[in-house]
């Protein structure tokens, strides 16, 4: 099982599925956040590099990029890849930094650091979270284990904090997003993967940006 849940991280979708199977965080927003963003990542096809430091479970793109293995970032993750917006067109670039308790890989039982950043022609945004493998996702890594590739549809929120209602929290900004406060969710929806280690599904990033003062 660990060796398969290494994959989730894209799913992180890590991915591909409909906005309406995702939908929105069901908490109330508050009534200052009323600006929504979603960029959406599909996998692998959007994904242009990854590297870690795990010495088992998920793969490395490109193949010939740089491992992290024996080394003393070991225990830690980049991944960069295009977003696209809402009608799936390319809107910019992401880049997600994470940092794991060891360099043993993804499992249900931790937590781990993940800081984003989100360039659009109009500015980056600087955006940071908590991570845990959602329960929801268990059914096709349970798969794997027993020798079966798995397709389906598993929607999972994977952001659990740190800000109280289980989001992640928007650090700051440039260009447009100077200065900028709220919060976001990630969300996967998995969809495929393989006793080969591949995956299928859509990343989700749901920004929800607080007004500035003196906005409508």
């Amino acid at each position: 099982m660990k060796k398969t849940l290494c994959v989730i991280l894209f799913g992180m979708a890590l991915g591909i599925g409909g906005l309406s199977l995702l939908g929105r965080p069901a908490r109330a927003l508050a009534a200052t956040q009323a600006e929504f963003i979603e960029y959406s990542i599909e996998l692998p096809g959007d994904v242009l590099s990854l590297t870690h430091g795990f010495a088992s479970g998920i793969g490395r793109t490109p193949g010939n990029i740089t491992n992290l293995e024996n080394s003393t970032i070991s225990n830690m993750l980049a991944f960069t890849a295009r977003i696209r917006d809402k009608d799936g067109n390319f809107a910019g670039l992401a880049s997600e930094l994470e940092i794991f308790p060891d360099d043993n890989g993804i499992r249900p039982d931790i937590t781990w650091k993940t800081d984003w950043t989100v360039t659009t022609p109009q500015g980056t945004l600087l955006m940071y979270e908590v991570e845990r493998v959602p329960t929801a996702h268990l059914p096709a890594f349970a798969s794997i284990d027993a020798g079966e590739s798995w397709t389906g549809s598993l929607p999972a929120q994977v952001s659990v904090g740190p800000h109280p209602s289980g989001r992640g929290v928007i650090v700051g900004g440039t260009g447009i997003y100077a200065g900028a406060t709220g919060t976001f969710f990630e969300k996967v929806e998995l969809r495929g993967l393989t006793t080969d280690g591949e995956m299928a599904g859509t990343m989700y990033l749901q920004i929800y940006l607080d007004k500035k003062a003196g906005g409508e």
